[in-house]
């Protein structure tokens, strides 16, 4: 059985979550999730859990199952096993490492899709590499489990009616909380914004832009595109689902930097000829700047 530990905002609980999609089918077995401890480990209090408003497959693990990996008695032996791997001829035993956790920063640890059946995975999963060979298949699952809001419906129909491109402005704690800033600063510009239009603008004819963002008055009132635009709020971030969506509707997207979030709405657009805009780096972090693990290499880069 493969269980991943669920936290964050709705952009990482689908990584999460598609990593270990793609590690239970590499072992033909069991994906259960645990968000039993979501809140504890999701300091922003916007974040809600919304995987399971997709078409998503698994269950919540049980207590029991959980237990069977996290007790201390399975620390202990993810230890043990640790140490025993280093000894000149050891003898490997599966049941030594119960429990993965992600080591520190964003890479892609490819060791990773050489993990055993029989684990619990902690961790964010920031790269399409841990899933790319499942996509068709978590474009099934990262489908609305419910009808949508009318609102969201009506604006779909526009949507798919124009030569629509996702603009995603986000604000919150890039602005907000400082250390967040320092990692993106020179990263998210009006520079960036400004050159993702001109690409756009030079590659389709006639593009409606559709806006979305968690700071929708300050959008309005800041941010200015010299063509057709709609400025898409309708939803809370509770329902942020929905705004996802909507964006993945979209013919063409321009992505946020290292936000989770825009990123799916771009890999979930089926366009065959979608454009997808992207920054160079993803942060001022080197632990979490690896953009070539983060973006799909087929998305286009603009300077900053």
């Amino acid at each position: 059985m493969i269980i991943i530990n669920l936290m964050g905002g709705l952009g990482n609980q689908m990584f999460q979550y598609a990593a270990a999609k793609q590690l239970s089918i590499i072992h033909n077995t069991t994906l259960k999730i645990d968000a039993s401890n979501f809140k504890k480990l999701t300091s922003n209090n916007e974040h809600v859990f919304q995987l399971d408003c997709f078409r998503i497959t698994t269950q919540q693990a049980s207590k029991e199952e959980v237990n069977k990996y996290k007790t201390p008695g399975s620390r202990l032996r993810n230890l043990i096993g640790l140490v025993s791997r280093t000894l000149p001829g050891h003898a490997t035993d599966k049941n030594l490492d119960l429990l993965y956790e992600e080591p520190d920063g964003s890479a892609f640890k490819d060791v990773f899709l050489d993990l055993g059946p029989d684990r619990y995975l902690i961790g964010y999963f920031n790269s399409y590499k841990y899933f790319s060979a499942i996509r068709d298949i978590l474009i099934n699952e990262y489908t609305p489990k419910s009808d949508i809001s009318a609102p969201a419906q009506e604006m779909i129909k526009q949507i798919e009616n124009t030569n629509s491109v996702s603009i995603h402005i986000r604000r919150g704690d890039y602005f907000s909380d400082p250390g967040v800033r320092q990692c993106i600063e020179g990263i998210i510009t009006d520079n960036y914004y400004h050159n993702a239009l001109e690409y756009i603008f030079q590659r389709t004819n006639t593009p409606h832009f559709y806006i979305f963002s968690d700071d929708m008055p300050w959008v309005i009132k800041n941010f200015r595109v010299p063509a057709s635009v709609t400025y898409v709020n309708i939803n809370p971030p509770q329902r942020g689902l929905e705004d996802l969506w909507m964006m993945s509707r979209c013919k063409h997207n321009i992505t946020a930097g290292g936000s989770t979030f825009s990123w799916w709405a771009a890999y979930l657009n089926r366009n065959a000829d979608k454009i997808v805009v992207r920054s160079k780096k993803t942060s001022n972090d080197i632990k979490y700047n690896h953009p070539d693990d983060y973006f799909p290499p087929e998305w286009q880069i603009v300077p900053s």
